[in-house]
């Protein structure tokens, strides 16, 4: 492997674009051991900034070998990690986080320039990962066992163990916020992590494990840029016994076969998507409902996350001007580049991805679903990224594929609604459970209805917004374990029962 040595800077080409250099080397790379090193076999590809079709940067392109190298390496700092105590890992936690914290105008202007989401959009997300690592640095001394009084004499209890090295795959909407977010619980239980992050979005992940050398055991956070063949790898590795995915239905599904076709038994998490309902009783404000939609729906990220409340429901005594409201407010959203401090919105992650986004607009016309705004692409200064602008369907049926398939884009379906046992019908008719809203005055109104919904997060009278120590997580294809939680770390362990003997002639099952 060959050593890189970076210097990242942002230069302004042109108003509007953001373009990354790399002093001495245009390539991107993979971190393993505590540097920055090229891919083994030397493959590379071009990253597309999404906003402006121009090229980016140059990313390394790994395969098996650089995964084998990152194991090794990951072995070797996990077990120094292991035996350090719960106050030194937290303080190499937190010596982390400092150094995040110095570079986030930097790790904010690539993801941007990466995904195509406005800057103050990826800002939040940099430092919401950053407060994750210091939370979760914060809780090592909650891995604790239990004693069990399974005999008298004797001594029964148990432990929690780290896995030893975590494979992590990231998604491309968050591209330094979920590979920190996601190393933090997996670092705190003792783990040692391998980052893939996504091949769309690969360029915060390499500088955030940079920014771990010093502060952590050299080793202990790699990452391994590439694509699917990565991603396998990673995953039917023998010494990589737990896995974290966050990402599609598809990829997850694909995962766990692959997991399975390996020969070892893997522990997997998976945090999917959703096609979240927001829903609406008749005793709530109309500026109230309206507003929560067009947050809920998560335009500032261009619609794509996982949690997006992409199907409001809303009563038909309230629907005529809930609509005509959202629609107005929708069709002013300010669509720009990235770096336009007055952005509301940016462009997709890629052409591809906006070619889907807008085949499924066409769907759902074909379907009879009204297009109220937006459906469109983007024109002008906008044309050469991959832009679709905010829309709104009205007059849609829950059983349209446009109401039971995530769109991860800027489309919001409109759903009137009159019996509310059909309704919540409706809402449970996906295959997702992520999360779900309840907008209502009558708090036993919002309960029982929290509690028919089959969704993992449920908010009432709020939108978009997690709490950290409260479990976040889905049913059904929206995945399997939680995030943001105390039980996050404890996924990362596993429990080892020991009996002590001291008293023989004790019955035993």
């Amino acid at each position: 492997m060959t050593a890189l040595h970076s210097a990242v800077h942002i230069t302004r080409l042109r108003k509007g674009t953001l373009v990354l250099n790399v002093d001495g080397n245009s390539i991107t790379g993979n971190v393993i051991g505590g540097a920055e090193v090229l891919a083994i076999q030397g493959g590379q590809r071009v990253k597309i900034a999404p906003a402006t079709g121009a090229e980016l940067a140059i990313v390394a392109e790994s395969g098996p070998e650089d995964v084998d190298a990152a194991v090794e390496s990951a072995l070797k700092a996990q077990r120094v990690w292991a035996a350090m105590s719960v106050l030194d890992r937290k303080a190499g936690m937190l010596a982390w986080a400092r150094n995040l914290r110095e570079c986030v105008d930097e790790l904010v202007a690539i993801d941007a320039a990466d995904s195509g989401t406005p800057m103050h959009d990826m800002r939040k997300g940099v430092i919401n990962g950053i407060t994750h690592l210091e939370h979760f640095a914060g809780l090592g001394f909650e891995l604790v066992g239990q004693t069990v009084p399974a005999t008298p004499g004797n001594l029964h209890y148990t432990v929690r163990e780290p896995y030893g090295i975590v494979g992590i795959l990231t998604p491309f909407n968050g591209p330094s916020f979920f590979p920190i977010k996601l190393s933090a619980p997996a670092l705190a239980a003792g783990n040692a992590v391998i980052l893939k992050p996504s091949e769309q979005t690969p360029l915060g992940a390499t500088i955030i494990a940079n920014a771990a050398i010093g502060a952590l055991p050299d080793g202990l956070v790699n990452v391994v840029q590439g694509g699917p063949a990565v991603g396998e790898a990673i995953v039917k590795h023998p010494r990589v016994e737990r896995l974290h995915l966050t990402g599609g239905v598809p990829t997850g599904l694909a995962i766990q076969k692959a997991a399975a076709d390996s020969g070892y038994v893997k522990e997997i998490s998976l945090e999917l998507g959703g096609k979240n309902p927001l829903i609406v009783f008749p005793d709530v404000d109309v500026e109230t409902a309206a507003r929560a939609a067009i947050k809920g729906m998560n335009f500032t990220h261009q619609g794509q996350s996982c949690g997006s409340t992409s199907r409001l429901f809303v009563h038909r005594s309230l629907a005529d001007a809930v609509t005509e409201r959202v629609t107005q407010l929708v069709s002013q959203i300010n669509v720009s580049l990235p770096d336009d401090p007055d952005a509301e919105m940016g462009s997709l992650v890629s052409e591809r991805h906006k070619a889907r986004v807008l085949s499924m607009i066409a769907m759902a016309k074909e379907e009879g679903a009204t297009l109220l705004t937006g459906g469109g692409e983007g024109d002008g200064p906008l044309a050469d990224g991959a832009y679709v602008m905010p829309t709104v369907f009205g007059g849609v049926r829950p059983d349209m594929r446009i109401a039971q398939e995530e769109v991860f884009g800027p489309v919001l379906s409109i759903i009137v609604w009159d019996d509310e046992t059909e309704m919540l019908e409706a809402v449970n008719s996906v295959d997702y459970g992520l999360t779900a809203s309840i907008f209502t005055n009558d708090l036993t109104k919002a309960l029982t209805t929290a509690g028919k919904v089959e969704s993992g997060y449920v908010w009432i009278n709020e939108v978009v917004h997690r709490w950290l120590g409260v479990p976040f997580g889905g049913y059904k294809n929206s995945g399997a374990g939680v995030e943001h939680a105390k039980e996050t770390m404890l996924e990362y362990t596993r429990e080892k029962s020991i009996s002590v003997v001291l008293s023989r002639g004790q019955a035993t099952l």
